[in-house]
């Protein structure tokens, strides 16, 4: 079969779902042309606290503006399972445009590895925009004796590195999986947490030894002094002193993102796909939140519908590269 006729399952299915708008078959209480009409549930996939709270706080704060009808936009925190929980509600929620919130890419692809694999299909949710990408970095306490990865590779061979995690399905912990096996790291994955700042009050605590997360989330934290930040994912961090991919000889770890997709049900009809997506990408490029991110160290990266797809396609073909490392 040559590329022109293949077809993904999730492309058949937005497919299908035009043709049904096309031809009147919109989902009750789906109607384009009043839309929006009433208060829209924003979803943030933890517990609130994190850098995904601070993007869906900051996104339904100026949403309303770059919608055709301005009504309310309200963050809801659905924590669990590393937004497995967040997930399987956007699934079954009506697709009409009201309900729909951010995942983790592509740490929510990894679930399907778990002990307890997801019971969202993820190929079947509407992936409507992108909104950030950061690159990932790692952590630990102020009082911590690792200052580098070589302190870390040598306790390590004298016993596990206890890392925090939000749970199987979470980009942290892919991320911290794929670093450990780059570098021979003997590790322990301590899970549990609601979200990410419970992650860091961890290893501020000394719970743990260390935490992964987006250098945004990390950056944030450590202004507190509570922890410390001494490995960015990329080839230059930015961050003076700190290892990085390069010189700790593993480029492959700067491919690893935190992306900030925005899915919602399936089945959405093409015509509130277009207005969410569009209202999504303009509200990213408004002068506030480009000053809000600078601030916050995150990098506002938009893609519509048809550019979010594509990059979800890649994040797969990245998890199924590094699959060895998921089963526990």
């Amino acid at each position: 079969m040559s590329n022109k006729q293949q077809i993904s399952r999730r492309g058949f299915l937005q497919a299908s779902s035009i043709a049904a708008v096309g031809t009147g078959l919109l989902p009750r209480g789906a109607k384009a042309d009043t839309f929006p009409n009433k208060t829209i549930s924003f979803v943030v996939p933890d517990s609130g606290g994190g850098s995904f709270d601070a993007y869906v706080r900051k996104f339904s704060e100026y949403l309303p503006q770059f919608l055709p009808h301005k009504v309310n936009v309200e963050p809801v925190p659905i924590p669990g399972a590393g937004g497995q929980a967040a997930a399987f509600q956007i699934q079954n929620a009506p697709p009409d445009g009201y309900f729909f919130g951010m995942l983790n890419v592509p740490g929510i692809f990894t679930s399907k590895f778990g002990k307890k694999p997801s019971k969202t299909d993820l190929d079947r949710l509407t992936w409507v925009a992108n909104l950030g990408r950061e690159g990932y970095g790692l952590a630990v306490s102020k009082d911590s004796p690792i200052q580098n990865i070589a302190d870390m590779q040598k306790i390590a061979a004298t016993r596990p590195i206890t890392f925090s995690s939000t749970g199987s399905g979470s980009t942290d912990n892919f991320a911290t999986r794929v670093f450990s096996a780059s570098l021979g790291i003997n590790f322990r994955i301590v899970t549990g947490y609601t979200g990410s700042a419970p992650t860091m009050v961890a290893v501020a605590r000394g719970d743990v030894d260390a935490t992964v997360h987006s250098l945004a989330t990390l950056q944030g934290m450590a202004k507190t002094g509570l922890i410390r930040i001494i490995f960015s994912f990329q080839p230059n961090s930015g961050i003076a002193g700190i290892d990085d991919a390069i010189s700790v000889g593993a480029p492959t770890l700067s491919e690893i993102y935190q992306w900030r997709p925005v899915v919602a049900p399936p089945n959405l009809p093409q015509p509130i796909l277009q207005i969410l997506s569009d209202a999504l990408v303009n509200t990213a490029n408004t002068q506030g939140v480009k000053d809000w991110a600078q601030a916050a160290g995150t990098s506002i990266f938009p893609l519509d519908y048809r550019g979010v797809n594509k990059m979800i396609d890649q994040q797969k073909a990245l998890i199924d590269q590094w699959k060895s490392v998921l089963k526990d």
